[in-house]
């Protein structure tokens, strides 16, 4: 026996550690790393803090994640050393190190956009990265950044009515870029 292998109760695990993984039916692409549930259609916030909290809070209540304080502050955190706003009305908040759960992608919508630095952002995903995950990550916002820059991807995306549709354009818009 290993001394060094730590289990966590069930309890109060985050979703992707405490449910048993359907081996009949594997998720792939984006669905890996996010859920319907994840997905906020009528974003409801002016600035990057009030956009950061609804996704941290979706995350906590879906139990993706434990504790979405201290996802929104570190988030913030890294908010304020360099915007993730990267044009084209996107931003990719994101915070590294999260333990006690899987790679989590949480995104919101805004019509009326969201002041995020002085920029005009409509599409905001959110990312809780664990350590185990940090050098995946980068391709994955590689290819996040790379899908939505398109004209065409982003329109599916702000046409959403709701977290059904949204979910289904994320998932189409991925599919060849988020493997």
């Amino acid at each position: 026996s290993c001394g060094r292998i730590l289990f966590a109760s069930d309890g109060d695990a985050p979703r992707n550690v405490a449910e048993a993984p359907d081996r009949d039916n594997p998720k792939t692409g984006i669905s890996r790393f996010s859920a319907e549930e994840l997905m906020l259609v009528d974003l409801q916030a002016d600035t990057r803090e009030g956009a950061i909290v609804a996704l941290a809070k979706a995350m906590e209540d879906n139990k993706f994640i434990a504790n979405a304080d201290n996802l929104v502050s570190q988030a913030l955190e890294r908010e304020s050393i360099l915007s993730t706003a990267v044009g084209e009305g996107l931003a990719f908040p994101h915070v590294r190190g999260v333990e006690g759960g899987g790679l989590t992608l949480a995104m919101g919508v805004s019509e009326k956009g969201i002041d995020w630095d002085g920029e005009k952002v409509n599409i905001v995903v959110l990312s809780a990265i664990p350590l185990a995950a940090a050098a995946f990550y980068l391709r994955l916002l590689s290819n996040l950044i790379q899908t939505f820059t398109k004209d065409a991807n982003r329109k599916l995306l702000l046409d959403s009515k709701n977290a059904a549709s949204l979910w289904k354009a994320l998932c189409k818009s991925t599919r060849a870029t988020v493997k």
